[in-house]
């Protein structure tokens, strides 16, 4: 019923509000405020990463035989995606009965989507303890739902880079004070790497306390020797190995974990091994994140992933490049993307490597294909538009080709269905 549904089900809720959490605290506050009974929490923001660096984390705490509830967005194919208890997607019934539940409490109120699943997922992990809870933001930070958040172990900035300018702007030092509202000097805060510029704000406006701070560059480090990545610290070195998280940002984002995992070792919050964490880090899964699907054709090779930024769509600009270089096939593109989203940056990245692209609009949520072509003026690229998405598509064709399915989650879990 909730996949079916989904486009109905969604539809109750508002659009466009203002940035607040008066909304949700509303909401929590009808329900005996879960957020404050919640323990153990690992909280993740950023732009790009954190539902892979979710998972490294999650796949390492169950190799530890932890039990872990985690909320993360978009979904692919079913909104039970987004819950996790105990280390499982949530059931439907149990869902559903969630939903109907905080339905009473939110009738007659203004409230977006994403505000009303948080609250139900909040709802969900006091009902359903576990040793961790691992919460990826939606948007932003201070203003995101997850924000309402008070006891927090461990606050989690990845790389951040433009994204929902419509929303969070277009000054990257205003993003970076939106994302790093999920914390401060007295939250235990891991940073990734980040441009030089952006380190050096976040350490001189939002983590003076040392002791409470572990940053890529001052405290940890990424390696590569040989054909081999490790995570260093000053104390320890750990090999990534990962044979189903394809690219080097998804090494970078192994590495993000497991510095995370390393401080909160430090902080004296865990206890993981050396052996379990490369373990975890080795049997972590993450779907639609540079992923190979079998699409029943041995002369296609079908990829997808779930890039909507431009900064995500150059890492898979350059793992695309590079797997044409290593075994030569013709280059097809199909992309649909959000309104709200950089379209000629996220474009421009995939100029010069594809023989073929296609844009298809999934929904009135997406650009449509005139406002692509619009904003594509004087770029090479030639981009012709496609009205269905099926399997014919992608088989028709008898030269060996390679197909890369991107720019919007919808379309990717669209792209998983069908095959």
């Amino acid at each position: 019923m909730l996949k079916s549904n989904f486009n109905q089900f969604h539809k109750q809720f508002s659009e466009n509000l203002p940035r607040s959490l008066e909304r949700i605290i509303s909401l929590l506050d009808n329900i005996e405020n879960p957020q404050n009974k919640i323990k153990n929490i690992i909280h993740i923001a950023g732009t790009n990463g954190k539902g892979s660096i979710l998972s490294y984390i999650k796949s390492c705490l169950i190799m530890n035989n932890l039990k872990v509830n985690a909320f993360t967005s978009p979904h692919l194919v079913k909104i039970n995606e987004r819950i996790l208890i105990d280390n499982k997607i949530v059931k439907d019934k149990l869902l559903e009965k969630t939903i109907d539940r905080l339905l009473q409490d939110s009738k007659n109120r203004k409230i977006a989507f994403f505000e009303f699943i948080t609250g139900c997922a909040l709802y969900l992990f006091n009902q359903h303890k576990a040793d961790w809870n691992i919460f990826e933001v939606g948007m932003g930070g201070q203003f995101d739902a997850t924000n309402v958040l008070t006891k927090k172990d461990l606050a989690i900035i990845t790389p951040i880079s433009y994204d929902h300018e419509d929303f969070l702007g277009d000054d990257i030092i205003k993003i970076t004070k939106e994302k790093l509202g999920i914390t401060n000097s007295k939250i235990y805060t891991v940073v990734g790497k980040q441009p030089k510029n952006i380190t050096n704000f976040i350490l001189k406006n939002f983590l003076h306390n040392k002791k409470n701070r572990f940053v890529y560059g001052l405290d940890w480090t990424m390696t590569k020797k040989k054909e081999s990545f490790y995570y260093e610290d000053n104390n320890t070195s750990i090999r990534i190995n990962n044979p189903f998280m394809i690219g080097e940002h998804q090494k970078m984002n192994a590495a993000l974990s497991i510095a995370s995992l390393r401080f909160l070792k430090k902080s004296k919050k865990i206890n993981l091994s050396k052996n379990i964490i490369e373990k975890g880090i080795s049997n972590t899964k993450w779907h639609g994140r540079l992923e190979k699907i079998n699409c029943e054709n041995n002369l296609s090779e079908l990829w997808v992933d779930g890039c909507h930024n431009p900064s995500g769509a150059k890492a898979i600009a350059h793992e695309m490049k590079k797997m044409n270089s290593e075994k030569q096939k013709k280059m097809k593109l199909i992309f649909s993307l959000k309104k709200g989203k950089k379209i000629r940056d996220f474009i421009i990245a995939f100029e010069g490597i594809f023989d073929e692209i296609k844009y298809i609009v999934i929904n009135d949520n997406h650009y449509s294909f005139n406002e692509i072509k619009k904003n594509i003026i004087g770029v090479n690229i030639n981009i012709r538009e496609i009205k269905e998405f099926d399997k014919k598509l992608i088989l028709k064709d008898g030269r060996p080709s390679r197909i890369l399915i991107c720019g919007s989650m919808q379309l990717v879990g669209k792209a998983i269905c069908i095959f």
